[in-house]
């Protein structure tokens, strides 16, 4: 298994996910209510432990390498590709999900009314994926829905900081710009994986439909195959952004449930107080 790094790394992101997930419920579990904003986080953890779960099996059996097409791929691939690519784009929404959270100005909707948005754009992305998979989609055009994530990250940043240069209280400011700073580092893996997918990420690749990057992906292109890639196959730019991720974990866990503890809510409902 020559991508150890980013299979282990990737399961390790999984197990930093659980581990968030029990510490954020032991925090919530005795409290009569919990706010909204507070399992939207807790959402994104659990998808993202799920897509890093499926991804671990992916980067082990190296189906990189040599899958151009959805159709090359045997029933166990298909398996955790699909585990892989829907947590991703499921975890995307729910950093969607929760920037609106943080930015809405009442937190008296029901909890249906807030996920339809979100739930039903995952629903079509499904249908799409599954449909991309009957028809024998390339691997590049299947990674396009993974675009969804990198708003995510984004939203979610931008929420954060919001959020953090807003606050008046000295003890939510400072709990607010360490998740701004975990969501950071969770940016900063992204753009390293961005950066390098051409050259590393397989002979499918996310970036390949972008003007100024090779066409077909220079990992699948040269000889021998990966060898654009500058980082050493063993602890590639995925493994890179795992590690991140897990660093990403202990910072924001820590600030959000110390925020549900001194009861912090978004500031655009403070207003409306």
């Amino acid at each position: 298994m020559h991508q150890i790094g980013a299979a282990l790394t990737d399961w390790g992101v999984s197990r930093a996910c659980l581990v968030s997930l029990l510490v954020m419920y032991s925090r919530c579990r005795s409290r009569p209510t919990t706010p909204f904003w507070y399992y939207c986080f807790m959402s994104v953890y659990v998808m993202e432990g799920l897509a890093c779960f499926g991804g671990g099996f992916m980067w082990s059996s190296g189906v990189n390498k040599h899958a151009t097409h959805v159709g090359s791929l045997t029933a166990p691939q298909h398996v955790v590709c699909a585990i892989m690519m829907m947590g991703m784009v499921a975890e995307g929404l729910c950093l969607i999900m929760t920037s609106r959270e943080l930015c809405r100005t009442t937190g008296k909707d029901s909890f249906i009314s807030v996920l339809t948005p979100e739930g039903s754009a995952l629903g079509v992305i499904c249908i799409v994926y599954g449909l991309g998979c009957v028809a024998n989609m390339s691997i590049t055009m299947t990674y396009q829905l993974l675009a969804i994530l990198a708003v995510g990250l984004a939203a979610m940043a931008a929420a954060c900081f919001n959020e953090a240069s807003r606050a008046a209280d000295s003890s939510e400011r400072a709990c607010l710009w360490q998740l701004f700073g975990g969501q950071s580092v969770n940016l900063v893996g992204a753009a390293v994986l961005g950066l390098l997918d051409n050259k590393c990420t397989g002979v499918g690749c996310l970036t390949e439909p972008l003007p100024w990057e090779k066409s077909p992906c220079a990992f699948g292109t040269a000889t021998p195959v990966g060898s654009t890639c500058p980082l050493p196959e063993w602890f590639n730019h995925a493994a890179v952004m795992h590690s991140l991720a897990i660093v990403s974990c202990t910072i924001c866990v820590p600030a959000l449930y110390t925020l549900l503890e001194i009861g912090w809510e978004p500031s655009a409902r403070k207003k409306k107080h």
